[in-house]
């Protein structure tokens, strides 16, 4: 990246109060300096407000929305305001490491065909766990028909990318999940990374967008909207119900046969990836793998039936496996644990 490039930070806030200064100040104190802020408030009726408005640093600028827009359209005024070249995201309750620019904008020079980069997550108040997603292009893009290819708190996207394709966020797409609409549009037209480090700490509570929400709703809605952006027909509520186990939500208890099914929803998925080639074919069969096989520790709570299903389907006994299943098969909430997904 050339000296003295010029950079936009886009921070949508509403209602976050509490946590805003820590993020704001975790900006602030970028190794990387050159670049302005634009912060939408997003009709807050709490503080967060008068909290931007407390920051005197002239590379500040702030947009008061009169009505609330929701995340994405906050974020779009923003970016239509950016002049920068490359476009970082930020969320108002999360925390930045201090070098989080710098390491991306070095990424990004020398990956010039990358339009989009993220990176890894540590969560706060979690030392050591981190929120893992794919690094190369090929397993971003077979990410996409499960979830988001980058975690929106990390991105860091070329203006000019989204100029070029009139990549922006819809008024008609919902409040929740429109990052992972947004990708699939990005992704049609640019390639994605991801840095292989925590470069954001990502707080989870009750002022996240998904709290509090109906996920199986949500989820319905944001599969049928990314089948059809992906070329796939829309899905039954069968077809729902086993692409929400691949992330881990349970409309039902699962049994023997929800193993079977599960299994045969991936080999339908692969048949047509091998037909329609639409994903890489080794990174979309990893991904389909990877949901299989993190199926398993959410089983031995509902019995040993789903458990033997899982295996005689073509799950690896491994002694891990096996050690995981006679010390978790009796854990108390385990079954709750599951189905709340």
């Amino acid at each position: 990246m050339r000296s003295g490039v010029r950079c936009s930070v886009v921070i949508p806030v509403f209602n976050k109060g509490p946590f805003l200064r820590e993020c704001l100040d975790s900006v602030f104190a970028q190794t990387f300096r050159d670049f302005e802020v634009i912060a939408v408030d997003d009709a807050s009726t709490d503080d967060s407000l008068a909290i931007l408005r407390s920051y005197n640093d002239p590379r500040s600028r702030i947009i008061a929305s009169e009505r609330n827009q929701g995340p994405g359209m906050a974020a779009q005024l923003a970016m239509d305001a950016a002049s920068g070249d490359i476009i970082f995201r930020v969320d108002a309750d999360d925390v930045l490491m201090p070098d989080r620019f710098q390491r991306q904008l070095d990424f990004m020079a020398g990956h010039t065909e990358v339009g989009a980069c993220g990176s890894q997550m540590l969560l706060l108040d979690q030392p050591g766990i981190w929120q893992r997603n794919a690094t190369n292009d090929a397993a971003c893009k077979a990410q996409l028909l499960f979830g988001v290819a980058m975690f929106q708190p990390t991105i860091a996207l070329r203006r000019d990318v989204l100029l070029e394709h009139r990549i922006r966020y819809a008024p008609e797409w919902p409040r929740y999940g429109e990052d992972w609409l947004f990708q699939t549009r990005l992704a049609e037209v640019t390639r994605f990374a991801n840095v292989d480090e925590p470069l954001v700490y990502y707080r989870q509570g009750p002022q996240n967008t998904v709290h509090g929400r109906d996920r199986w709703a949500d989820l319905c809605m944001l599969f049928t909207a990314v089948f059809a952006s992906q070329g796939l027909p829309a899905p039954s509520e069968v077809q729902l119900t086993m692409h929400a186990m691949a992330v881990k939500y349970f409309r039902h208890p699962p049994d023997a046969a929800t193993v079977r099914a599960f299994s045969s929803w991936l080999d339908e998925l692969a048949a047509w990836n091998k037909g329609e080639g639409r994903f890489d074919r080794i990174a979309f069969q990893d991904r389909l793998e990877r949901a299989w096989n993190e199926l398993f520790p959410y089983l031995p709570g509902f019995g040993a039936a789903p458990t033997w299903a899982w295996f005689r389907a073509g799950g690896a006994m491994t002694p891990a496996r096996l050690y995981y299943w006679m010390r978790s098969a009796n854990a108390p909430g385990k079954k709750a644990a599951s189905i709340a997904g």
